[in-house]
């Protein structure tokens, strides 16, 4: 009855526009009916989006628009598989001190997907760069007070602050444990790096200081 009552509800939900707020519905969805084409598809769309974001600084302000969009659809989705396979078994291994289950696979899939809301950003990201590469392809500081740029880093942090909501509660889910859980699972490596490199810091400093003491 559960199983059925399951898949009724499954009917009809698209991951594009579900994930935003039927989140841990759209996660399963993804992790136990798509298979890796989706994911594929994922991939590339994904990383075509964050391949543009990085476009934007002065490095990138002697390309043009044409050239930029190329090099992030060729780049970026490389550049977001490597971030998804490496984050993937980080999360996995993490996830094993909150008694989460997931397999490599799962999580795989839930952190893919949890980054659908960066497709929302692409048709914007192309019509900004095509339409005025003069502040899309700049340092953010030469631009500050441009309509177009601050209109976008609102859309932008919107996006990206709902984004990392939605990983937290992917990561839960495909870990089977609360979103709060999953919160703690995504924050974890980041405190934990934070941390080693602050202790780096303070021996390579104590270590010169006593050479010179």
């Amino acid at each position: 009855m559960v199983r059925e009552e399951r898949i009724k509800n499954e009917r009809g939900l698209n991951p594009f526009t579900d994930i935003w707020l039927r989140t841990r519905e759209t996660v399963r969805f993804v992790i136990e009916r798509k298979s890796f084409k989706f994911i594929i598809l994922l991939i590339v769309l994904t990383g075509f989006a964050s391949g543009l974001i990085g476009m934007m600084n002065e490095r990138s302000s002697d390309m043009a628009p044409w050239a930029a969009i190329l090099q992030a659809l060729v780049t970026g989705p490389i550049g977001s598989a490597f971030g998804y396979f490496l984050g993937a078994a980080i999360l996995v291994l993490v996830g094993r001190l909150f008694k989460g289950t997931a397999t490599y696979q799962e999580m795989f899939k839930a952190l893919v997907t949890a980054q659908i809301p960066q497709i929302w950003l692409l048709p914007l990201l192309i019509i900004w760069v095509l339409a005025s590469p003069e502040t899309f392809l700049a340092d953010r500081t030469n631009v500050e007070g441009n309509a177009i740029v601050v209109i976008m880093s609102i859309v932008m942090a919107v996006v990206s602050i709902w984004t990392f909501i939605i990983v937290c509660k992917a990561v839960g889910e495909a870990h089977r444990v609360s979103s709060w859980k999953g919160f703690f699972i995504v924050v974890l490596p980041g405190i934990i790096i934070t941390i080693v490199v602050l202790i780096i810091v303070f021996v390579l400093f104590a270590s010169f200081f006593r050479e010179f003491s």
